[in-house]
């Protein structure tokens, strides 16, 4: 980047003057434009310009419009000035341009632009002009220059923290947790009335007494089977009706004490059960966001043919309100987490949705 030049350095020891001598030329940076082809400025004044280029001898005397530009940075100043070619050298490559109406639109501006360069208002910066800047207090430009770093060190660190925080928590959630392929249902805590065989309820009546039938089946064969409450309890009718086709094992009512509470059920792939048996802990995430820590029951675990879903049951931590019955809920497994990363673990209960479940 070049200096600022002095008003003592700007005098012009190779450019002759011209012209009226109260009008001297001044070195300062621009190019000159004429049909389309640029010139390199060597000089100016208020009445004349000096250019050197690819010189036409043919346009020794004759007027064109021209345009001066000065470019700064950022932008760039444009005059238009018709001209008329004088002692054009095609040898040297330079000529004189003067101006036809020196008085004219551009005057004020041209004016401008070589008094702030007298003056050194104006400095060059390369092929660019620019405004010297005003001399600033000592320490001044140091510490508004060190404030905005800061601000981009500081967030860059935020941003740095809060994206190794969700590595860290999606390496947890893979690694250490587990969510089942099918949610859960919340029911009254009891035992499941299941079909005896493959056929059609032809009776239902959930109001039955104990000891009355509460269900039959046709099955198949043609032989009507029959199904007696066993208990003055809690009845829950799970999905069928009279009339319904059933297949053997289907669960038909739910029977539990008045008192019972809430639990939930559901049915896991065969491939999942050694994930939901080895589970240290249990995250159920209800529809409307509410997160409670379960465990599998005691003997939770129920049986089916091979390859269907197996039921099972989870226990609450907390008791379940009432109005959460018959709601669905999805399963998240959590794993036994190794004591020298339960710090990471408590991180990712911080990010991750599962955020409220307890890690032993």
């Amino acid at each position: 980047m070049d200096h600022a030049l002095s008003s003592s350095q700007r005098q012009v020891p190779d450019l002759p003057l011209a012209g009226p001598t109260d009008h001297p030329v001044i070195a300062m940076p621009f190019h000159v434009e004429i049909d389309g082809r640029q010139y390199k400025g060597r000089g100016i004044s208020l009445v004349r310009a000096e250019i050197a280029g690819l010189i036409d001898p043919h346009m020794a005397g004759l007027e064109r419009m021209a345009w001066l530009v000065f470019r700064f940075q950022g932008f760039t100043v444009g005059l238009p000035v018709e001209v008329r070619m004088q002692e054009a050298d095609a040898a040297r490559g330079t000529a004189a341009l003067v101006f036809l109406d020196p008085t004219g639109e551009h005057l004020p501006q041209l004016r401008h632009l070589v008094n702030a360069w007298i003056a050194g208002d104006l400095v060059t910066l390369g092929q660019a002009i620019a405004v010297r800047p005003v001399a600033a207090k000592p320490g001044a430009g140091q510490a508004a220059r060190r404030l905005p770093r800061l601000r981009g060190m500081l967030l860059l660190l935020v941003l740095t923290a809060a994206l190794v925080g969700l590595v860290a928590g999606k390496l947890f959630q893979r690694v250490f947790t587990h969510r089942l392929a099918t949610p859960v249902v919340a029911g009254f805590d009891g035992r499941t009335l299941a079909a005896t065989a493959t056929g059609q309820v032809e009776f239902l009546d959930p109001q039955a007494k104990p000891g009355e039938v509460a269900y039959a089946i046709r099955a198949n064969t043609g032989q009507v089977l029959s199904v007696a409450m066993p208990c003055d309890c809690r009845v829950e009718v799970l999905g069928v009706e009279a009339g319904s086709t059933v297949f053997a094992g289907d669960p038909v009512l739910r029977v539990s004490a008045p008192d019972a509470g809430l639990v939930v059920t559901g049915f896991a792939l065969p491939e999942e059960m050694l994930d939901l048996a080895r589970a240290s802990g249990v995250d159920l995430r209800f529809a409307d966001g509410l997160h409670v820590a379960a465990g599998l029951a005691p003997g939770g675990i129920g049986s089916a043919a091979p390859g269907a879903p197996v039921p099972f049951r989870l226990v609450p931590a907390e008791p379940l309100p009432a109005d959460r019955l018959g709601q669905l809920a999805e399963v998240t497994l959590r794993y036994p987490v190794p004591g020298l990363i339960r710090p990471l673990s408590r991180l990712a209960d911080r990010v991750l949705p599962a955020a409220e479940a307890k890690v032993p």
